[in-house]
């Protein structure tokens, strides 16, 4: 599978770090990448889940190095991700009024463009490792209950 981040100050690129850790852990193979490294069009279709660890930047704006790969994916057209398995882990502060603003946007935008959520999104205050078990036991659940079919 594979783990995109999209970070400002590096918490997101932390938890998908730990969140990789704990995969393979279980037995999964992942792969760990920067956003910016990739657009909407180098999502797999079919068969690699894709976890988005995104930070929310100021009143609920994604982080500077997702600012391309997130304008290409708003300008698809729905049902052009048909069967990308995908869950997102928001990272935000919930002293904003946008609290995981980019994250929340992210996840719904996936799942309106054909994407199939695999798990729950995870909203995760600054303290987020008291989050970071539990998502990706949900995620290795929802993994395996997949394999199973």
């Amino acid at each position: 599978m594979l783990i995109l981040f999209a970070t400002m100050t590096g918490n997101a690129e932390d938890a998908a770090e730990i969140i990789a850790k704990k995969l393979r852990k279980a037995g999964h193979v992942v792969k760990v990448a920067n956003i910016e490294k990739f657009s909407p069009a180098d999502l797999p279709a079919r068969g690699e889940p894709v976890l988005f660890t995104a930070s929310t930047w100021g009143e609920g704006e994604p982080p500077d190095e997702a600012l391309d790969f997130w304008e290409a994916l708003e300008k698809l057209p729905s049902g052009s991700l048909d069967g990308l398995e995908f869950a997102v882990y928001a990272l935000g502060d919930s002293s904003y009024d946008e609290f995981c603003g980019f994250g929340r946007k992210l996840d719904e935008t996936l799942e309106a463009k054909g994407g199939i959520r695999i798990a729950s999104r995870a909203e995760c205050d600054c303290d987020h490792e008291e989050f970071v078990d539990v998502w990706t036991e949900q995620v290795h659940a929802a993994l395996n209950d997949q394999s199973a079919v």
